[in-house]
């Protein structure tokens, strides 16, 4: 692998724990591995039928109580929906009437004077019957990482354990459709098969 690609995989993981410092995308696990997650009711009247048409097609809604933001926080998100970095995937579509009725409903439950649901992650030990095989995880790969990019950037890139970790949650909280059950069996082979030991 180039340096200048080994250089940016670091930027990158380091951007991705920075992320998580400020914004965390993953729930608390309790002690026994029981995620807690904050309880976001589907509303009722036009702020239901927005979500549906444009948010739930790529993510749940208990995302949004992790956040206590006011309208101008919620836009800068919904802007960043609608768009992807690599051009594989369309972003959120709302039209702008829409976008108001999202926005004055994320306001009105989730806004500053809100608390927001404590966001940290703890990563679970993982038992024997966890670990992934080859395919397996190369499955989970292609079914989450291709919506957005190709695969060819995770199968050059190397890095250690935290930093597959917090890069893995930074593609969540950037809406990654992977279950939190899925990360450290993930996390754990893309280490063991993509680490930073040249011999990988």
């Amino acid at each position: 692998m180039g340096f200048q690609l080994r250089q940016a995989m670091l930027c990158l993981a380091l951007l991705a724990v920075i992320c998580l410092a400020v914004v965390p995308a993953a729930a608390q696990f309790t002690s026994n591995s029981r995620m807690a997650r904050p309880d976001v009711t589907l509303p009722l009247g036009p702020a239901r039928g927005v979500i549906l048409s444009s948010c739930t097609a790529c993510h749940g809604i208990d995302e949004y109580g992790y956040y206590a933001l006011d309208r101008q926080g919620w836009d800068e998100i919904i802007e960043r929906m609608k768009t992807t970095s690599s051009g594989l995937a369309q972003g959120a579509v709302i039209a702008d009437a829409d976008k108001a009725i999202l926005l004055d409903w994320l306001v009105e439950q989730f806004g500053p004077e809100s608390t927001p649901f404590p966001r940290e992650y703890v990563p679970r030990v993982l038992t024997e019957a966890d670990y992934l095989i080859d395919e397996g995880a190369e499955a989970i790969l292609a079914g989450t990482c291709e919506a957005c990019h190709s695969l060819d950037r995770v199968q050059e890139a190397r890095a250690n354990e935290e930093q597959w970790r917090a890069l893995v949650l930074a593609m969540i909280g950037r809406g990654a459709a992977l279950p939190l059950s899925d990360v450290e069996p993930l996390v754990e082979w893309l280490a063991r098969t993509r680490g930073t030991n040249p011999a990988n």
